[in-house]
C-alpha cells in the first residue's frame, strides 16, 4: 500500500461518521458557516479602517460583482451534479469532469464581460484593474467542488472549505494592508485564497471521493448548463427579491428607511444561511428518496416541516418582540426605532425555511423549471406590494412586501410540489404553532405594554401549545437525526 493511500485511509478514518449523521453534519456546516463569518467581519472591520471611504467602497463594489458572478457561473449545475449522482452513483468520475466542465464554459463568458464593464462604467483606472483581478479569481468556480462532498455526504469536509478561504484572506489583509496600502493589494490576497481553497477541494476529492481528472465534455456539460438553467436563475432572481425592497423604498420614500431596512436585513439575511445549510445538508437525502422510495420522502418530509415550523415560527416570534433591543445593541440606540421593521421581516425566515422543502424536492425529482416560475411570481408579487405599501409605511412597508413576496413563491412552490411529487402535510404542521404565536401576541398586546411580560405571556402560550406536541416532535427529531442511515 502506497503513502497516499494509507493517509488516504487514516484521514477516511478520522472523519468517518458517528452518531447521528445529520445533525453532525449540520452542526458542522453550521460551525464552519459561523466561523467564517466572523473571521470575515473582523478582516472588513479592520478594512474600513485603513482605507478611506473611496477605496473600501470601491473593494465592496468588486466583491458585489464577482459575487453575483459566481452565481451566474454556478447556474445550478453543482445541484444538478448531486441529482445525477444519487440516480447512478457509478458515474462519480464523469460527473466530477462534467460539472467543472460547464462551469468552466460559462467562467470563459462571464470574466471578460466583468473586466470590461469596469471600461464602460467609467471607473478609476485602479478600481477598473481591481474589478479585472477579482474577474480572473472566478476561475476557482469551476473547481468548487462542494456539491461533489455534499452528494457523498462528507459535509464536515466541505464545511471548512468556506473559514480556510476566509481565514486566508483576513491573514493576508492583516499582515499587508495599512493605511495607504493600494486596493490591489487586496485583489492579489482575494486571488491566493481563492487558488488555496480550489487546491483543498482538489485534495478533498481525491481522499474522499474521486479522483480529479481533465477532460472537456462539451456535450455533456452543455447538458449540465440546460438543466440547471431554472435553477441558476431561481438563484438570480432570489438575490433580486433580497435587494429589491431597498432599492424600491430608495425610490418611493425618503429619509432614514434605507438605513433601518439594511441593518434590519442584515440580521435576517444572515438567519437565513441557517435555512441553506440545513437544506444543503438534506439534500442528498431529498434526492436519494424522491427518486426511489417516495414513502420515504414523505416522511422525512412530514417530520423536517413540523421541526421546521416550531423551530422557525419561534425563532420569528422571538425576533418580533424583542426586535427593538435587538436593533439598539447591534446598530446602537438610534435603530431601537427600526424594531418593527426587524419584527416583520423576521417572518420571512419561517417562510423561506419551509418553502425550502418544496423548492429542493422539485429538483430532486427534474422539475426544477416551476421552482424559477414560482420566483418569478414572487418576484412580481414583492414589487407590487411594495408599490403599494412603500409609501404608507416606509422601511416598514418594504419588509412586508418582501415576506409577502416569499409567501407568494413559497405557495406556487408548494402547489408544484403536492401536485407533482407528493403531499409534506405543511398545513397540518403550520397551524398549531402559527396559531400559538399569533394567540400570544394578540393576547400579550391586549393585556400589558410591558415588553417584558409581553415576552412571558407569549413564551407561555407558545410553550404551553408545544407541550403537546412534545411525543410526535420527538419522533420526528429522531426521524431526522437518522435520516441519513436510510438505505439508498
Amino acid at each position: 500500500m502506497s503513502i497516499i493511500d494509507t493517509a488516504r485511509e487514516r484521514l477516511a478514518h478520522i472523519m468517518s461518521d458517528r452518531g447521528p449523521k445529520l445533525f453532525r453534519d449540520f452542526v458542522s456546516l453550521v460551525s464552519g458557516q459561523s466561523v467564517s463569518m466572523v473571521i470575515g467581519f473582523l478582516a472588513f472591520a479592520y478594512l474600513a479602517r485603513v482605507l478611506d471611504t473611496t477605496q473600501y467602497g470601491a473593494v465592496e463594489l468588486a466583491i458585489s460583482i464577482a459575487a453575483f458572478s459566481a452565481i451566474v457561473i454556478e447556474c445550478g449545475a453543482g445541484t444538478i451534479g448531486v441529482r445525477e449522482l444519487a440516480r447512478s452513483p457509478d458515474r462519480a468520475p464523469d460527473l466530477a469532469t462534467q460539472v467543472p466542465a460547464a462551469r468552466l464554459m460559462l467562467a470563459l463568458i462571464v470574466i471578460p464581460v466583468v473586466g470590461i464593464a469596469g471600461y464602460f462604467t467609467n471607473q478609476d483606472p485602479e478600481v477598473t484593474l481591481l474589478i479585472w483581478i477579482y474577474a480572473l479569481s472566478l476561475l476557482a468556480v469551476p473547481l468548487k467542488q462542494e456539491w461533489l462532498l455534499q452528494g457523498y455526504e462528507k459535509m464536515t469536509v466541505a464545511a471548512l472549505a468556506q473559514p480556510i478561504r476566509t481565514a486566508v484572506f483576513a491573514g493576508g489583509v492583516f499582515l499587508f494592508m495599512a493605511p495607504g496600502s493600494s486596493i490591489l493589494t487586496v485583489g492579489w490576497i482575494e486571488l491566493t485564497a481563492v487558488a488555496i481553497v480550489s487546491v483543498y477541494y482538489l485534495i478533498a476529492q481525491y481522499i474522499w471521493t474521486v479522483p480529479y481528472r481533465f477532460g472537456w465534455p462539451p456535450r455533456a456539460a452543455l447538458y449540465f448548463l440546460k438543466e440547471g438553467f431554472s435553477v441558476g436563475l431561481a438563484n438570480m432572481l432570489w438575490a433580486f427579491m433580497l435587494y429589491a425592497p431597498i432599492f424600491l423604498l430608495v425610490s418611493l420614500a425618503d429619509g432614514v428607511g434605507p438605513a433601518w431596512l439594511g441593518a434590519a436585513q442584515r440580521i435576517i439575511i444572515s438567519l437565513m444561511t441557517l435555512s441553506f445549510v440545513y437544506h444543503f445538508n438534506l439534500y442528498p437525502v431529498i434526492t436519494r428518496t424522491v427518486q426511489h422510495d417516495r414513502k420515504t420522502w414523505s416522511s422525512v418530509m412530514r417530520s423536517s416541516v413540523h421541526l421546521v415550523a416550531w423551530a422557525g415560527i419561534a425563532l420569528a416570534l422571538l425576533l418580533t418582540l424583542l426586535s427593538k433591543p435587538i436593533m439598539g445593541s447591534v446598530f446602537g440606540a438610534d435603530f431601537r426605532a427600526a424594531g418593527p421593521v426587524l419584527a416583520v421581516l423576521a417572518w420571512a425566515v419561517p417562510i423561506r425555511m419551509l418553502s425550502g422543502h418544496a423548492r429542493w424536492s422539485l429538483i430532486g425529482c427534474n422539475r426544477q423549471q416551476y421552482l424559477l416560475w414560482a420566483e418569478i411570481a414572487g418576484a412580481v408579487v414583492l414589487v407590487c406590494a411594495g408599490v403599494a405599501t412603500i409609501p404608507v409605511l416606509g422601511a416598514t412597508g418594504a419588509a412586508l412586501a418582501l415576506c409577502v413576496g416569499l409567501l407568494a413563491s413559497g405557495i406556487v412552490t408548494q402547489i408544484a410540489a403536492g401536485r407533482l411529487i407528493g403531499s409534506m402535510a405543511l398545513i397540518k404542521s403550520v397551524a398549531p404553532p402559527l396559531a400559538a404565536a399569533s394567540a400570544g401576541l394578540v393576547l400579550s398586546q391586549w393585556v400589558t405594554t410591558d415588553p417584558t411580560l409581553q415576552l412571558l405571556i407569549c413564551s407561555s402560550i407558545y410553550v404551553g401549545v408545544g407541550l403537546t406536541q412534545i411525543a410526535p416532535l420527538y419522533n420526528d427529531l429522531r426521524r431526522i437525526a437518522y435520516a441519513k442511515e436510510i438505505p439508498g
